[in-house]
């Protein structure tokens, strides 16, 4: 009897930091995960108001947009009033908004530095990008 309480405690101490970093990382992927949500919602956001504006400040629609915007996790780094890292623009035709917004992976974070490394094979290395095209009505926008 004495045998089985000791082999209960080896077990849970070889089990508990496991689950614990199961845990841990679920809930960072979470995280994560709602800082794409934001992004990709705010990219929506500014395409659907540039698409309806019949004159449209872009820059003031951005700055409107994203004066409420953090991002919850330290794994992304986005700088919407940069181009690099939001880009509004039009389709060929004209008829249509394209909005561009691209995450980049944090070199300060231990998770961002994971990504980085996981995507070494992929097409974009150093993060995320999302893109929405928004269909203008006539008689609105240039």
């Amino acid at each position: 009897m004495r045998f089985q309480k000791a082999q209960a405690i080896v077990e849970f101490a070889i089990v508990l930091p496991l689950f614990l970093m199961f845990l841990v990382g679920l809930i960072y992927f979470g995280f994560f995960f709602a800082d794409y949500l934001t992004v990709s919602n705010t990219t929506r956001n500014i395409a659907h108001e540039v698409a309806l504006s019949e004159n449209p400040n872009v820059q003031e629609i951005i700055n409107q947009k994203t004066a409420q915007v953090t991002l919850i996790s330290d794994v992304f780094v986005w700088k919407p009033n940069e181009s690099k890292y939001l880009n509004v623009g039009y389709s060929s035709d004209g008829k249509d908004v394209v909005v561009k917004s691209h995450l980049d992976y944090s070199s300060s974070s231990y998770f961002g530095k994971i990504m980085k490394s996981v995507n070494k094979f992929s097409a974009n290395k150093n993060g995320i990008d999302i893109t929405y095209t928004m269909y203008r009505p006539s008689g609105s926008g240039p």
